[in-house]
Order: C-alpha cells, then structure tokens, then sequence
C-alpha cells in the first residue's frame, strides 16, 4: 500500500515545453487489494541516472531544469527529503527557505543539505537527479520520476474524458481480474493454503488464459511490462521481502510463469521480459499445470452453465471512464462484464469503476471491486514508458 506524500515545497519556476494529460496520485485503497505502484529513487550505490536517455526511440525533448540554480536545487531537494528521506516537512521548508538565499550554487546547497540531514552525499546527488523532471510537464522518461503533472488529477477536470489506452486497458483487465479473485477466495470461502495475493494473481492469470484466451497474450504481457517497469525503478538490494505482496519483479515471474504452462507458444515474449532461462520454463510448464489443475476443479461448481450469466454480477462505470473502458481489442468493460457474470454469486458483485486517487480494491462489506481513474492514469503513463523502452531491463 502506498500513502500519498506531502506536496512538497516550491522554490522556483521550473519552464517546461511539452504537455500531455494528467494521471492520478495513488492513494491508499481499502481492504484487499492491488497496491499502486510505487516508484523510489535509486539506491547511493546506482551511478547517476544520464539526463539524457541513451535509447534513440526516446522523445525529442527540451527541458530547462539546472541544476546550478540554488532555486530549483532547493525544489529538488525538497522533494527527495520529504518523499524518499521520510524527513519532517517543517524541518525541509525552514532549512531550505534560509539556505537557497545563502548558496550561489545548486552543489554548495545541495552538500549543506546533506550534512543538516546526515544524508550521504552520493546517495543525495543521485537521488536528485532521479527526482530532476518532477515538476516538469513534458512525458515520462525512463529512469527518472514520473512527473507530478501525471500524477495529480488536478491538472485536469473532473469529467474529463479519460484517454483510452490499449495497453493500460490490457493491464486493467489482469488488475481487477486479481481483485475478483479476491472476491471469489472471500465469498465462497475457499481454503487459503498460502498467500492470497498469489493466490488471487494466479486466479487472475487462470481466468484469461482458460476462458479468455484470445485476450490472454496482450493482457498478461501488459501485466508483466508493468510490473517489471516498476521493478526496475528500484534497486534489487531494496526489493521488498515484507508484507503480503510479492516485490514486483517476482509478480511478473510468477504471472509468466503460469501464462506459460498455459500455453507455451502463445506467451512465449515473457520469457525475455522476465528473463527465463530453459530450465525455468520447464520448471514452469511442470509446477504451472498444476496449479491451473487446481483452479479448474476449485471454480467448476462455481461457474454458470455455459451459455448463462449470473444476474447477480454487474459492471458501473463514470460516464467520462466509458470510452477507455470501450477502447480497443481488449474491451475492458464488455470482457469484465461477461467475466463477473460467469461466477454463480451468492449476492450482487460490482465492478465499479470511478474517479478517484485510490487504486483497485475488493471490499467485502460492498461486495464491490472499486477502480479508480488515478490507477488507470498510471497504467497510461506505464504505456508512455513502455513505447520508449519497449523491452524492460532485466534487474
């Protein structure tokens, strides 16, 4: 789960040249459910990301940020003390107030905030740079944080047609699939042997690849593209290890892993987007038939007979989300309505989708999936990234 950060202070106008629309700041959502991704700065022993991205595919782009200017050093910094040091917003603005007007240079500053902090150097220098387009209004660039002009729904108007997006649509459907997996797990009691959340990742991936297979390939690669550009803005030595959720380079393994034994031929692009060697697909095709041999027999009582919906599931949508929802191959209001019907539920189930900062959550006490239109920007956002860097690195 990831709690939204404090605005940080402002010193100084940033100029910027390219506008694209506004995504969503995550927020924390209820009961169970997908976390918003998160993106952290790189770790004191990554080298400073280039301010330029080496790949050619990445968009032309004129950015005035200088880091020589005491001004916009101060916003930087801000931003990293407060979001990624964890330290005291009182504490940042009064320092940095009186501290911009006494440093001439952007590195002067930059060393004096990093002794009154007891913050490594290095690790502050690069952790700058990695926050160096955060309040620009031009695209994502791999490497660096996503600029807030995405992530703040304010840059928009509420009833603003949400762009469509073939890929954070394909990415949505794998998303609330998990989040019904939730509900099915949770309405139907079904024994939780180990960790829900790859539980309900796995039932995910079951349900495309069994009943939607013609849709499965794009939907869990956009999945695991998602996952892995996340992974791949955190240092491997601070993946994550606690909590419920798997760190997300181990998601995306697992989610693979599974759409394989499924079917080999069709999602073979995931083997080098996770980085599988022969033996993990093998190992794969062997435990995964297994697992899709669970879900098979768990669900068969649970399902409507062929050719019947359940009248007891239904899908609601913002009249501005109805044209990302009916966008494209994937159709992710049509599919999500015929898959909540083919479940013979107790009671009504709803797939909601709204405006709102949150991200995808199961709320039994509702018996509603909620998907608000911040998760869906960032998705969008994710597919801005992926255009650039098509393959995600490796970790």
């Amino acid at each position: 789960m990831v709690r939204p950060h404090p605005r940080p202070i402002r010193f100084g106008p940033l100029a910027v040249f390219i506008a694209l629309w506004a995504l969503g700041t995550p927020a924390v959502a209820i009961s169970r459910s997908e976390p918003p991704p998160v993106a952290q700065p790189p770790a004191a022993s990554t080298p400073a990301t280039p301010a330029t991205p080496a790949s050619p595919a990445a968009p032309a782009l004129t950015c005035s940020v200088d880091l020589t200017r005491p001004g916009q050093m101060a916003d930087l910094i801000s931003n990293v003390l407060i979001r990624s040091e964890s330290k005291p917003e009182r504490e940042v603005r009064a320092f940095l107030t009186t501290a911009k007007k006494d440093h001439a240079k952007g590195e002067s500053l930059l060393l004096a905030a990093a002794a009154r902090f007891a913050i490594d150097p290095d690790r502050l220098r690069t952790s700058v740079n990695y926050y160096r387009h955060i309040n620009c209004h031009h695209g994502p660039i791999p490497g660096f944080a996503v600029p807030d002009h995405f992530m703040t729904t304010s840059a928009g108007q509420q009833g603003e047609p949400l762009p469509t997006s073939e890929f954070a649509g394909a990415v949505a459907l794998h998303v609330v699939l998990h989040e019904m997996g939730h509900a099915v797990i949770r309405e139907f009691d079904l024994m939780v042997l180990g960790n829900e959340e790859t539980m309900a990742d796995a039932f995910a991936t079951h349900m495309l690849t069994e009943h939607f297979p013609d849709l499965a390939p794009a939907a869990i690669k956009a999945r695991v593209t998602s996952l892995m550009i996340e992974a791949g803005q955190v240092p491997r030595a601070d993946w994550p290890v606690r909590g419920e959720h798997d760190n997300d380079a181990r998601r995306a393994f697992q989610i693979a892993a599974l759409a394989l034994a499924a079917d080999q031929h069709a999602h073979a692009p995931l083997v080098d987007i996770v980085g599988m060697s022969e033996s993990d697909v093998r190992a794969a095709l062997d435990y995964g038939s297994d697992i899709h041999r669970a879900w098979r027999r768990t669900l068969a009582p649970l399902l409507m007979p062929r050719q019947a919906a359940s009248k007891e599931g239904r899908l609601r949508a913002a009249e501005n989300l109805r044209a990302f929802l009916d966008h494209g191959p994937i159709n992710l209001g049509r599919t999500l309505e015929s898959a909540v019907k083919m479940i013979d539920w107790h009671s009504q189930v709803t797939i909601d989708f709204v405006e709102g900062k949150g991200g995808a959550s199961w709320s039994r006490s509702n018996r509603t999936i909620t998907v608000n239109d911040a998760y869906l920007r960032r998705f969008i956002a994710q597919g801005e990234l992926a255009k650039v860097e098509p393959a995600p690195r490796r970790p």
